[in-house]
């Protein structure tokens, strides 16, 4: 088979007898063959660098100064046709690994969103952990999607300029003593509660109203 890419390469030497076509074989490459296999190796690299062809297998990288101490790349957990991207921020860094225990050295936070108010609020908590609402009159807060099995939400709920609008929960929010939270009338008044969810029920453990 004509080696077309960098992953159809073998690792046994006496294996690679073509690329792309080109006869590499012992007596019967003639010489013009050197420089066009030149050519399709660097081809090749260049698909590779520029991201069209991959390295279809995992990608093993080694310390310089030990051979031994090494770190492979692994596309396994991926879905089928999707590519997913790694994006380095600039600073020198340290991997985060989800099973290691590990004391972050700087701070860690969620970027604060801010829900649409409507008469029936919908909190997406995929992408609102931490988040507001500006309420303009009477409101229910809806059954949140997409909740997790241990994850901490946070939400503030605050009055417009106007002021004095009730809120009403939806029956997943739970609260001590099975009582809902009277949110504070006031023109611009900002109550904060917080949540832990089982990934059905988000579970009061914590509340600060009429913060000034």
């Amino acid at each position: 088979m004509a080696k077309t890419k960098i992953s159809e390469y073998d690792s046994s030497s006496s294996a690679n007898t073509d690329i792309d076509s080109i006869d590499l074989g012992e007596g019967t490459m003639v010489p013009s063959d050197v420089n066009n296999a030149l050519r399709e190796v660097m081809a090749h690299l260049a698909d590779m660098n520029g991201g069209t062809q991959a390295i279809q297998d995992t990608f093993t990288l080694s310390d310089p100064a030990d051979d031994t101490k090494r770190v492979r790349l692994d596309a396994v957990g991926i879905t089928a046709g999707n590519t997913r991207v790694l994006t380095a921020p600039d600073a020198d860094v340290t991997i985060a690994g989800l099973e290691a225990a590990q004391e972050f050295t700087k701070t860690q936070n969620f970027n604060a969103t801010t829900l649409t108010d409507a008469a029936s609020i919908g909190w997406d908590a995929s992408v609102n952990q931490v988040t507001s609402v500006t309420i303009t009159a009477a409101r229910t807060m809806a059954a949140p999607t997409n909740m997790v099995d241990g994850a901490v939400y946070v939400i503030t709920v605050i009055q417009d300029g106007t002021g004095g609008y009730a809120m009403s929960w939806n029956t997943v929010f739970k609260f001590a003593g099975a009582t809902a939270p009277v949110v504070t009338a006031t023109a611009n008044a900002r109550d904060t509660f917080v949540f832990i969810s089982d990934g059905t029920n988000m579970y009061e453990i914590g509340r600060s109203q009429n913060i000034a």
